[in-house]
């Protein structure tokens, strides 16, 4: 078959340094659901925690990256352990992820009780699928061109661990560990090329400030590499009127500024963040929307089981 000749749009990567570095989905808001980066975060809420999370980005930018989850995680036999899942959809130009993940923690007090120590392990299976039909090649009239869709299953797992209080967090997860060779159709993708799944590491950690009984200020950071791809970071601050209330700001390293707001209602939890990139990409998108949804089913404290 004659070599079929892809036009990628540059600028879309110009911020992200090389294409590896958009693999894994990339989230706003996952200051509220640190699960999503790092499995030993399971079970370190109290009760059932349920999020709904839906981001587009690059609006403007024809198939930019889309991504969809439904989450959830709880604590059992007494707080020592964390059990959790995901349902994600990933969509990026002609390549889409369909999956399920599973969560397991291990969780030990520590510092006399008032924190504790978590160990975490993920394991995930999804459908990678390439639509050949939505790519652009320079010979179209190529009668040998395959405008078919292919899949792949592949599995794939996640390790972590976090420490956490009341006041204060901090983890370390490494993500796609695996890094199995993808097959499509009756080859696979040469490891080499950029496309090919690579080892994730993320660092993060944050504290929060009780200025006064109704404010509170909480900074932190995500730390994230590939050890193949330009380091990033975010560096974020939110403030906090009433434990309901938050308006916040992110700062990241790759190209964007991130405004954050929400509010938390009885059991649930609404929040919404606007990514405005500040690279020349800023040029063709109107930005980035995610909307995130969340309700924590309590738990009765004798019982150690849902009020539902």
């Amino acid at each position: 078959m004659r070599k079929i000749y892809l036009i990628i749009i540059v600028l879309i990567f110009a911020t992200a340094g090389k294409l590896s570095a958009q693999q894994l989905p990339l989230y706003s808001q996952y200051m509220f659901n640190h699960m999503l980066i790092n499995p030993a975060v399971t079970g370190s809420t109290e009760g059932i925690d349920l999020k709904l999370l839906a981001r587009q980005q690059w609006v403007g930018i024809d198939k930019g990256p889309s991504t969809q989850l439904i989450s959830g995680h709880t604590s059992l036999v007494n707080g020592t352990m964390g059990v959790g899942g995901i349902i994600f959809a990933d969509r990026f130009g002609p390549e889409t992820k369909i999956g399920l993940q599973g969560n397991y923690s291990y969780i030990i007090p520590v510092f006399g009780e008032s924190a504790k120590l978590a160990f975490g392990l993920s394991l995930q299976v999804f459908q990678y699928q390439m639509n050949y039909a939505d790519l652009t090649y320079l010979d179209a009239e190529d009668p040998e061109l395959n405008f078919n869709k292919e899949n792949a299953w592949l599995p794939e797992s996640d390790f972590g661990i976090y420490l956490y209080s009341e006041k204060y967090f901090a983890g370390i997860s490494g993500n796609q560990l695996l890094e199995l060779p993808v097959k499509i159709g009756n080859s696979y993708i040469d490891r080499s090329n950029a496309n090919t799944l690579s080892r994730h590491y993320h660092l993060l950690g944050g504290y929060k400030f009780n200025l006064s009984g109704q404010f509170a200020l909480e900074p932190s950071t995500l730390l994230k590499t590939t050890f193949k791809s330009p380091f990033q970071a975010d560096i974020n601050v939110r403030g906090i009127y009433k434990k309901d209330y938050w308006l916040g700001l992110s700062y990241r390293t790759d190209g964007a500024i991130v405004t954050l707001l929400g509010l938390t209602y009885k059991d649930f939890i609404f929040g919404f963040a606007f990514d405005y990139a500040t690279s020349k990409l800023s040029n063709f998108q109107a930005g980035t929307f995610e909307l995130m949804l969340g309700y924590n089913i309590i738990k009765d404290p004798y019982s150690g089981r849902s009020r539902y």
